[in-house]
């Protein structure tokens, strides 16, 4: 057997090991010096595979404060109040969205409201203590949407 390639990650090796099985070509391969060896005259099929899945062979440069990170990370995981990223809700950090929000949430059950209330000439509305509820929270929400919108236009200024 000769050796085809020599490989600098393991995890090519393991790869280009794992695609030449899938073809049913006779090779080997060695963890410890990363090479495939095969048959002299499977070189040229081999080589032509490796070509084919195109391995990223290029050093790899290594973060130096990846560990501080992260043992910072697990010395304060369970400390509360401090702040290791992730995600935030959207209405933190695009203020933005308040009027459209207003609109759907307030506008919908106002106009619903009024075709109900106008609807063959009589109030069609029941008040169930369901509806009355919804009712409610939308306008609550609606309300401390306008609120917040309010404290952000005058944070601008």
């Amino acid at each position: 057997m000769k050796i085809i390639k020599t490989f600098k990650f393991a995890s090519n090796l393991e790869y280009v090991h794992s695609v030449l099985n899938e073809q049913k070509i006779i090779h080997s391969i060695d963890l410890q010096n990363l090479t495939i060896s095969s048959e002299e005259f499977q070189e040229p099929k081999i080589l032509k595979i490796i070509r084919g899945l195109n391995l990223d062979e290029k050093e790899v440069k290594i973060d130096e404060n990846f560990q501080k990170d992260y043992d910072d990370w697990h010395k304060n995981s369970l400390n509360p109040g401090h702040f290791m990223g992730g995600r935030i809700p959207f209405f933190y950090w695009n203020k933005k969205n308040y009027p459209f929000l207003f609109f759907t949430i307030f506008f919908v059950p106002i106009i619903t409201i009024i075709i109900m209330a106008f609807s063959d000439g009589k109030w069609s509305f029941q008040f169930d203590l369901v509806g009355i509820c919804t009712f409610l929270f939308l306008v609550f929400v609606a309300v401390s949407m306008i609120v917040q919108w309010i404290k952000y236009r005058k944070n601008l200024k």
